[in-house]
């Protein structure tokens, strides 16, 4: 098959030729001759030039979709239909904790209350309403800034109970309203992006 295919294009491409010789060349000569002959050949080359002209059509408009449209709609998508961060007001009611780095004797004492994520929470003593997030240091880390937690810092806790810096995580949710580790959609509670 593919030595027909092969044998095919080659005479199409030869018929070409010397069908558009025979017309240029001599073409009046072959209409009072043989005038079945030049409309067959006339009506085959206008196939011909229709058929190549179709398909570098056809190109250029694939072409312009797969370089100009379609990134001229994802842009607009990103733009306009999609909808920006969260809002500040979003953003401010998280949960703010205050950040206390667990000791050996705290894990120990609270194994048994660890949740899958390794945290712990207590109440803290002071008088501001925010509690005390309790971590072990394997779990210190903001990934956003990927610096470790220092003890009295303040900390936010998304619905999904991933804890972020307070200043990292507001960027974030400010330009993307998902967890920057899971996905979550702190916009649209019952979806992950």
């Amino acid at each position: 098959m593919t030595r027909l295919e092969s044998a095919n294009t080659i005479i199409s491409s030869m018929w070409w030729v010397f069908g558009f010789y025979w017309i240029v060349v001599g073409g009046q000569a072959l209409l009072q001759d043989s005038p079945r002959l030049y409309w067959l050949t006339v009506v085959f080359l206008v196939f011909d030039v229709f058929f190549v002209i179709f398909c570098i059509g056809m190109a250029f408009l694939v072409f312009l979709a797969l370089f100009c449209f379609i990134p001229v709609v994802a842009m607009l998508y990103a733009v306009v239909l999609r909808p920006e961060g969260a809002s500040e007001d979003v953003i401010r009611n998280l949960p703010k904790h205050r950040y206390r780095q667990a000791s050996s004797l705290d894990a120990f004492d609270n194994f048994s209350k660890k949740g899958s994520s390794g945290t712990f929470m207590g109440v803290s003593n002071s008088n501001s309403c925010s509690s005390e997030l309790v971590l072990h240091p394997d779990d210190s880390e903001c990934c956003i800034c990927l610096s470790s937690y220092a003890d009295g810092e303040e900390l936010r806790t998304l619905p999904c109970n991933h804890h972020f810096h307070c200043g990292c995580i507001s960027r974030w949710l400010q330009i993307n309203a998902t967890c920057p580790l899971c996905k979550f959609d702190i916009l649209n509670r019952d979806s992950i992006v």
